[in-house]
C-alpha cells in the first residue's frame, strides 16, 4: 500500500512551468503558479483519502480535510482545484501548488518538524487585507450613515441604478467624499475580506486589489430570502446595483475582474452554488467570456442569459425599464448532450445577425486595412502566417498580436526562434513608438505601461516537443484566461526526439497542426502560427508554397503571406496577403512599409503620433 501511495504521488508531481509574464521590468518564470494535473480526479479522491477523511468531488474542486492546520478541534475544508491541483484552506488561510500538498501527504509525523514549520509558513497568505481594509476606510463613511440627500447625490455622481441604501448597505462599502470614490469590500472564504474593488468618476472605472488572483468576490444576500443556492453572476458593480434594485434575485455575485480574468482561486468560495446564471451583456466579447467561464465553473450548473437586444446587461436593462424576471427566466443551460436542434441554436443565430459587427471580431488599430479584408480578429481561429526568410515575419506578428493585447486581449507567445528579451524589447519599442535607446530616461515609464498589457511568454527557446508545449499552452489558457496564442514557428517543434529520424516530417507537422486546431476550437482560443515555406522562391509564394502538406492551409482559417517583391524588383514592395479567409471570403493585399523607429509595419501620421504616445505614457504615470 506505502508503494502505491508514493507512486501515485510521483504521477500526481506537477510538471515544470514554463509561462513568463513580463513584471517589474524583467521576464520572471512564474515558478510558484499550479499545474495541469496529469491523474483523473478518481486517483485524486483515492490518493487524498490516504491521509484525509471526508473527501467530497465539488464542482471544481475536491474538499476534504486540511492537514496543515494544528488545530483539530477547529473544522476546516482544504479545496483542491480537480484541474491545477492548487489549494486552498477556509480557516488557516494556507494555498499552494500540488507540489507542496504533495509534501505535506508524504511526511509522516516523526519526521522533520522543522521542514513542516517551513512549508507551513510558506503556505500562508502574507496579505492580510483584513486590517488594510480598516486602515483604507477609516477615513471613509458608511453608506448606512450618509443622510437621504447625501445618498442620493452619490447615486447621481457615480450614475448609478435607483438601489435603496438600505440594499447598499448590505454590500459593507464605504464612500471617501474627499477622493469621490466608492469602496467595496471582496468577501472570499469564511466571509474573510481578501481585498476591495474601488468605483471611480470622471471617467467612470473600477480597479481591483490585489490585482490579480484575488479569492473573493462582492457578494449581495437579499434579507429575510430563502436559499435557494442559485447565484446571478455579473461582472461590474454597476450591473450588480442594477439586479438588486429589481429585487429578482436572492443572491448576486459581482465578479472581481470583469470580464477580464476569472482567477482559479476564487473558484472554492463559488462551490456551495448549485446554479449559477452568468449575465454579462450582448456583445460578442461578453459572450465568448460566458463560455470560457462557464468551463471554469463547471458547466453542469451554469445558465446563459442569451445576448441578444431585449437581454443587454443589467445596467442597461434597467435604463430601458425590461422585466428582469423574464429574462433570467429565459436563461439556457450551458450544457447539453451531444446532439442539438435548432431550437437551441435559434437564440445563437439571432444574437450573431444582431451583432454582427461585434461578431466579426475586435478590430486592429493599427492596421485598419486588415479590418477591411479579415474583418477582425476572432477566437477559435487559426492563422497561418508564412514568407520568405528575413521578410519580417516575427517583426510583424509581434505588432499584430500587441496592437490586439493593448485592447485587452490577453496573449500568450511563444517564440522558440528569438529569446524573450529580445521579443519584448521589440514590442516595448513598438508600443511606444520611439527608440529606446534614445530615450532611456523614459524607460521606467514606457515600461510600466508595457507591464500592465495582459502578455505572457512562454520560455521555450530551440526545439521543443510537442507535448510540453501544449501542456504549457494549455496550463495558460486555463490559468490566465488566454485568448491569442503565437508560435514562432512551427519547424521548432519537429525533429526533437531521437526517432524524428525515421519519422516523416510532413506527417510530424500535420500533427502539430492537428493539435493546434482541436486547442483552437476546444478551448475557443485564436492561434496564431509562422511557418516558413517550402523553399526560397523567387516568385510570388502562394498557399502551396507553406511547407507540409496541404493540411495546414485546410485547417487554417486564415493563411497569411508576407511577400517581399523587393527581392526580384528595383520598385518592388513589401505587403501582406490574404490568400484565405474562411470567416467573410474576402481576400486581398495590405502594403507593409517599415518604420525603423518604432520597428512597426503600422501606419502612423507623420510627426504625430510618436509624440502623442509619449505624452500619453507620461499622463499615466502622473495619475
Amino acid at each position: 500500500m506505502l508503494k502505491m501511495f508514493k507512486l501515485l504521488l510521483r504521477i500526481c508531481a506537477r510538471k515544470k512551468q514554463y509561462v513568463t509574464h513580463y513584471n517589474k521590468h524583467c521576464l520572471h518564470t512564474k515558478t510558484e503558479e499550479p499545474e495541469m494535473l496529469i491523474v483523473s480526479v478518481s486517483h485524486l479522491k483515492q490518493l487524498l483519502k490516504q491521509q484525509c477523511s471526508n473527501v467530497i468531488e465539488g464542482y471544481t474542486c475536491v474538499i476534504t480535510d486540511c492537514p496543515i492546520c494544528t488545530n483539530a478541534k477547529k473544522k476546516s475544508k482544504l479545496y483542491v482545484n480537480k484541474t491545477t491541483g492548487y489549494f486552498m484552506c477556509d480557516k488557516c488561510k494556507s494555498a499552494g501548488s500540488w507540489d507542496m500538498l504533495n509534501k505535506f501527504l508524504s511526511k509522516k509525523p516523526n519526521e522533520n518538524l522543522k521542514e513542516l514549520d517551513m512549508l507551513k509558513t510558506k503556505c500562508r497568505l502574507k496579505d492580510n487585507f483584513e486590517k488594510t481594509w480598516e486602515r483604507m476606510t477609516s477615513d471613509c463613511q458608511s453608506i448606512k450613515d450618509l443622510s437621504v440627500e447625501e445618498y442620493e447625490i452619490l447615486l447621481n455622481n457615480f450614475s448609478l441604478p435607483n438601489v435603496s441604501q438600505q440594499d447598499m448597505s448590505q454590500l459593507n462599502c464605504s464612500y471617501n467624499k474627499t477622493k469621490n470614490v466608492l469602496y467595496f469590500p471582496l468577501v472570499g472564504l469564511n466571509n474573510s475580506i481578501v481585498g476591495y474593488k474601488s468605483l471611480l468618476t470622471n471617467p467612470q472605472r473600477e480597479q481591483t486589489v490585489p490585482a490579480s488572483d484575488v479569492s473573493g468576490c462582492i457578494e449581495y444576500k437579499r434579507p429575510y430570502s430563502k436559499t435557494d443556492n442559485t447565484a446571478v453572476v455579473v461582472g461590474m458593480i454597476d450591473d450588480l446595483l442594477a439586479v438588486i434594485s429589481k429585487k429578482c434575485a436572492n443572491l448576486i455575485i459581482c465578479l472581481p475582474y470583469n470580464l477580464k480574468q476569472l482567477p482559479q482561486q476564487l473558484l472554492p468560495y463559488m462551490e456551495s452554488f448549485k446554479k449559477l446564471i452568468l449575465w454579462f451583456g450582448n456583445d460578442e466579447t461578453s459572450w465568448y467570456t460566458a463560455k470560457n467561464f462557464a468551463k471554469k465553473f463547471n458547466e453542469k450548473r451554469c445558465y446563459f442569459i442569451r445576448p441578444i437586444d431585449s437581454q443587454p446587461r443589467p445596467k442597461l436593462a434597467v435604463e430601458k425599464n425590461y422585466n428582469f424576471n423574464t429574462i433570467l427566466e429565459n436563461a439556457q443551460p450551458v450544457w447539453h448532450k451531444s446532439i442539438i436542434t435548432f431550437q437551441e441554436l435559434r437564440e445563437e443565430v439571432l444574437s450573431d445577425l444582431q451583432n454582427n459587427d461585434k461578431v466579426q471580431g475586435i478590430k486592429w488599430k493599427r492596421y485598419p486595412a486588415l479590418n477591411r479584408i479579415l474583418k477582425g480578429h476572432r477566437r477559435g481561429e487559426l492563422t497561418i502566417l508564412t514568407g520568405p526568410t528575413g521578410c519580417g515575419k516575427t517583426t510583424f506578428v509581434s505588432d499584430y498580436s500587441l496592437d490586439l493585447a493593448m485592447q485587452d486581449v490577453n496573449t500568450l507567445w511563444g517564440s522558440f526562434e528569438i529569446r524573450n528579451t529580445r521579443l519584448a524589447r521589440t514590442m516595448l519599442q513598438q508600443m511606444v513608438g520611439v527608440p529606446l535607446d534614445e530615450n532611456l530616461e523614459k524607460f521606467n515609464s514606457y515600461a510600466s505601461a508595457f507591464e500592465k498589457l495582459p502578455i505572457y511568454f512562454m520560455t521555450f527557446h530551440g526545439q521543443q516537443s510537442i507535448k510540453i508545449v501544449m501542456d504549457a499552452v494549455e496550463h495558460a489558457t486555463y490559468v490566465h484566461d488566454i485568448a491569442h496564442v503565437i508560435i514562432d514557428n512551427v519547424q521548432f517543434m519537429m525533429g526533437t526526439s531521437s526517432d524524428s529520424k525515421n519519422v516523416d516530417r510532413f506527417w510530424k507537422q500535420d500533427q502539430i497542426i492537428e493539435k493546434f486546431r482541436n486547442f483552437a476550437t476546444m478551448y475557443n482560443c485564436h492561434v496564431t502560427m509562422i511557418i516558413h515555406p517550402r523553399k526560397e522562391r523567387t516568385e510570388e509564394l502562394t498557399t502551396q508554397s507553406i511547407f507540409g502538406s496541404a493540411k495546414a492551409t485546410q485547417e487554417a482559417d486564415n493563411v497569411l503571406i508576407i511577400q517581399d517583391m523587393r527581392l526580384t524588383s528595383i520598385r518592388g514592395k513589401k505587403y501582406l496577403q490574404v490568400a484565405k479567409n474562411r470567416y467573410s471570403g474576402d481576400l486581398g493585399i495590405m502594403t507593409l512599409e517599415f518604420d525603423n523607429l518604432s520597428l512597426s509595419y503600422a501606419s502612423r501620421s507623420k510627426g504625430k503620433g510618436k509624440s502623442e504616445k509619449t505624452e500619453s505614457l507620461e499622463e499615466e504615470k502622473d495619475e
